[in-house]
């Protein structure tokens, strides 16, 4: 299994972009990169009616126990769910091993519409985490190791620039 990339500026600035285009292009309320454990990387559009790292947590919690029901039925190849409320809809896809996209939505809109601008944006985070891989490919970030109060803030984080002293 593949571990969460360590991201660099770059990286974190070209997940926003990517999750701020798709957002306006779909209408989304809300758009989250999401580790696979639960953990929120990136977040973008308006505000949730709920605290985004606990929602994110759910999300890959859902996606990880629809998953495990696919692969008791056989099927191998379970890549994204949707949950459809009365006032709200979730699209969860599947990146790849370590990584989510969630987004959220009014009922009002096409479900069609969110998933056919969500492949795009999936196929861009992919690349992106792909060239972090490749940037470091022997380290990997595990965020129960990093006892990070906020993920978002874990990767904001830089190294002060020297004292000059």
């Amino acid at each position: 299994m593949k571990g969460f990339p360590q991201l660099n500026t770059e990286d974190v600035q070209q997940l926003e972009l990517l999750l701020k285009d798709f957002v306006a292009r779909s209408g989304a309320l809300s758009g989250l990169v999401v580790e696979s454990a639960g953990y929120l990387i990136q977040r973008a559009g308006g505000e949730l009616p709920c605290e985004p790292p606990e929602f994110a947590s759910l999300a890959a919690n859902a996606f990880s126990a629809a998953q495990a029901m696919s692969r008791r039925l056989k099927e191998n190849f379970f890549t994204h769910l949707r949950v459809s409320g009365t006032g709200f809809h979730t699209l969860i896809r599947q990146v790849d091993e370590s990584c989510l996209l969630v987004v959220v939505f009014d009922s009002r809109i096409a479900p069609e519409k969110v998933e056919t601008e969500a492949i795009a944006t999936v196929i861009g985070l992919y690349e992106r985490l792909e060239i972090a891989r490749h940037r470091t490919p022997n380290e990997t970030v595990d965020f129960a190791d990093a006892d990070a109060e906020s993920v978002t803030k874990f990767f904001r984080r830089m190294t002060p620039p020297p004292t000059g002293e």
